[in-house]
């Protein structure tokens, strides 16, 4: 076969080419220390590579998820700590209430003092962690435990303006923290609701009975046209309940709702979070079941109120009876605790486990795409010195030029 320079030319091109494509490739495996850098490299290896960080990715988030769900429950802890310590100090305070040797001027002493835990604890139940109302359910939006007992009327749009006629339809009977009286409405046309508030408002201000107990309600008139009657005091006693009257029915507070302090705004809902491959864990306490005792435990707000109320009214009977239910609430807010405790250690140890398997995938994903740095730079330089070998002998091949064809 003839060889010709043509041929010779490009045979020599298209081997530095070759040469210089190899070196390339080593470069940039050497700069980026990846012997997988395109798909072409390795399509298996790459395959391989995908799934291993796609993998790294979910326990990344899976940790993410754990660390928030920790510092949920921490805070959701913490909370119930300082709920046990404020129940050691009733039960201590029931039992001081409980002894003979006190006065009825003690004991409403003693009351104060439950009454300002009371407070305390409603605090707790209404915890904030983050914008999220820890122990309101799915309702985290909402502050979940009341402290100013409140009642809601029905809507009486359709009633206004209303007419007051003494005699007719001008009283109502009304309970306020527990203290009962009638007022009496100023007869006349009331054109509005708010009208109307500032009205119940007045006359319960000037009751002689509410007056003399100390006791007092705000009256507002809300954007769905109900009446909204909140007590002025806070703690176990705070409460509002309209209970008869001729203008009860036309004011819509014969059907309303009333929200005594201790009631609960929120849901049932438990919220689960996501710490592995179809593995969850419920971060949160429902309030209704640790505070309220939903599900057959005690309601921890009704007992401390009535031992409250039993201080206040000087009622051994009442206060050995809220010392005996303070038994059951304890034991309950143990025992969420300890469920709170066992999902933290859960989650502690999904952690682990977690960080264990990133390693092991690391350290296969690195074997699958990392290159030997020795072994590669050592080819490096066996490529670069084999190039410049090639082109060296390709210089001296080809020097001939159209001159030497010419003499």
């Amino acid at each position: 076969m003839r060889v010709s320079e043509r041929m010779l030319f490009d045979r020599l091109g298209s081997r530095m080419q070759e040469q210089s494509a190899s070196l390339l490739k080593l470069q940039e495996q050497v700069t980026g220390g990846k012997r997988i850098n395109r798909p072409s490299d390795d399509p298996i290896g790459q395959a391989e590579v995908i799934r291993f960080e796609k993998s790294l990715k979910n326990s990344d988030q899976y940790l993410r998820n754990i660390d928030r769900l920790s510092s949920f429950v921490s805070v959701s802890e913490g909370a119930l700590q300082t709920v046990q310590d404020q129940l050691v100090r009733v039960r201590s305070l029931a039992v001081q209430g409980a002894n003979a040797t006190n006065t009825a001027a003690d004991r409403t002493i003693i009351a104060q003092e439950v009454r300002q835990i009371y407070d305390q604890l409603i605090a707790l139940a209404n915890t904030n962690n983050e914008g999220a109302y820890i122990f309101a359910g799915n309702a985290i939006q909402t502050r979940p435990f009341v402290n100013q007992g409140f009642y809601t009327g029905t809507d009486i749009s359709g009633a206004l303006p209303l007419t007051i006629a003494l005699g007719t339809n001008d009283t109502l009977d009304l309970s306020i923290d527990g203290v009962s009286s009638t007022i009496t409405l100023t007869a006349g046309s009331y054109a509005t609701g708010a009208a109307l508030a500032t009205e119940l408002q007045t006359q319960i201000a000037a009751d002689t009975s509410f007056q003399n107990a100390n006791v007092s309600a705000a009256v507002t008139f809300n954007t769905n046209n109900e009446l909204v009657l909140t007590s002025n005091a806070v703690g176990g006693t705070s409460a509002v309940t309209p209970s008869g009257g001729s203008a009860q029915t036309a004011l819509g507070l014969s059907a309303g709702t009333a929200r005594p302090a201790g009631t609960y705004l929120g849901d049932s809902a438990e919220n689960a979070v996501l710490i592995g491959d179809n593995v969850s864990v419920v971060k949160n306490l429902p309030g209704d079941r640790l505070f309220k005792g939903a599900g057959g435990g005690a309601d921890l707000f009704a007992v401390v109120a009535a031992l409250q109320s039993a201080l206040e009214s000087n009622s051994v009977t009442g206060i050995q009876t809220a010392l005996g239910n303070l038994t059951a609430v304890e034991d309950g807010v143990n025992n969420e605790r300890a469920l709170l405790g066992a999902r933290l250690n859960r989650a502690d140890a999904s952690a682990a486990t977690l960080e264990d398997f990133k390693l092991t995938v690391s350290r296969i994903k690195s074997e699958t795409e990392d290159v030997d740095l020795p072994t590669v730079i050592s080819e490096l330089l066996l490529q670069e010195t084999t190039l410049e070998a090639t082109r060296a002998a390709s210089a001296r091949i080809l020097q001939r030029s159209l001159l030497d064809f010419l003499r």
